[in-house]
């Protein structure tokens, strides 16, 4: 979800003006992970993940098998788990709770609050309790509406899964941002960035189930092209497009500037990080080479998902003693 729609129209002008020449053919459909070797000697292993998941077991390839072990270390983009419920509430609560002296009402456009009060009942959450949130925590609590709806969870995302394994083998786990620090970066957005976001939200839920399933989708099947279009989609809005510049291509920043400082050590980690972060310009790959790291795309490394299974059957209980068929 990084970058806009004229961005991308600048990148395809060159062919737009060349009637006679036949458009570029779709790249091969190609895994989402990389392997990036520092100057120093360590290697980073990145694998792109999707945050929600239905509960499927993952099944990753044999060259992510063998690269997992040799990792010695996680690092995942933020993990909650190490932070107490009550402190997590509380940076929450200072980033994503308007002043006292505010209601939603105030500080958003006619147009979203009409959007909103009928999600709103639909859904039955509270009016009063909305109320008090700013429009980019509210924009994220529909999100999760839609998510537990459809029966998608954060705790089933790629990243999850990693962690839980990290923690079952007992493998360091580092992160690449704080709680805080996401949060600031939303509470920094201008009050009509936020109301921009909160009402493309609410746009989009009456194909939120089809579009998540599409995301999964093309992340599955390595569909690079699509999963680009599904995560940029139009940015004509220049208040969407700011949020995406501040979001997305700040974040890449850090992110690839604070993986080469733990890479400065040599020790080989294993990374998981949003695949929205890994493909695209300015993506942690290509600043990791901008860094000096040899970077290197393993296409056939797929992380499948296994089929769920179906509920098994209970026994049928045994006939009575002495009873005949």
């Amino acid at each position: 979800m990084r970058g806009t729609a004229a961005a991308a129209l600048l990148v395809l002008l060159p062919w737009l003006g060349c009637a006679s020449s036949p458009p570029p053919a779709p790249p091969p459909p190609a895994a989402f992970y990389w392997e990036a070797r520092g100057p120093g000697g360590a290697t980073l292993f990145l694998l792109g993940s999707v945050h929600v998941g239905d509960g499927r077991e993952l099944a990753p390839p044999l060259r992510v098998e063998l690269d997992w072990a040799r990792a010695e270390a996680l690092v995942v983009e933020l993990d909650l788990h190490r932070l107490p419920d009550l402190e997590r509430l509380e940076v929450v609560q200072h980033y994503g709770l308007l002043p006292p002296e505010l209601t939603l009402r105030d500080v958003v456009s006619a147009a979203t609050w009409s959007a909103l009060l009928p999600y709103l009942r639909a859904h039955g959450y509270p009016l009063e309790a909305a109320s008090r949130m700013r429009p980019w925590l509210l924009a994220q609590l529909v999100a999760q509406l839609e998510f537990q709806a459809a029966g998608y969870d954060p705790e089933n995302g790629i990243d999850a899964w990693f962690l839980r394994r990290a923690v079952a083998e007992g493998r360091p786990v580092a992160q690449l941002e704080s709680l805080e620090e996401q949060m600031a970066l939303f509470g920094a957005l201008p009050a009509s960035v936020e109301d921009a976001l909160l009402r493309e939200m609410l746009e989009q839920t009456g194909r939120f189930l089809e579009t998540t399933r599409e995301i999964l989708s093309a992340w599955e099947t390595g569909d690079e092209a699509r999963l680009l279009e599904l995560l940029l989609g139009s940015r004509d809005d220049p208040q969407l497009a700011a949020f995406h510049r501040a979001v997305f291509v700040g974040r890449d920043r850090r992110m690839a500037a604070r993986l080469a400082g733990l890479a400065a050590d040599g020790r080989p980690r294993f990374v998981v990080v949003g695949t929205g972060h890994l493909i695209g310009p300015e993506s942690v790959p290509e600043l990791l080479a901008a860094y000096g790291f040899e970077v290197e795309r393993h296409p056939d490394a797929f992380v499948r998902a296994l089929p769920l299974l179906p509920p098994a059957t209970p026994p049928s209980p045994a006939p009575p003693a002495g009873s005949h068929p």
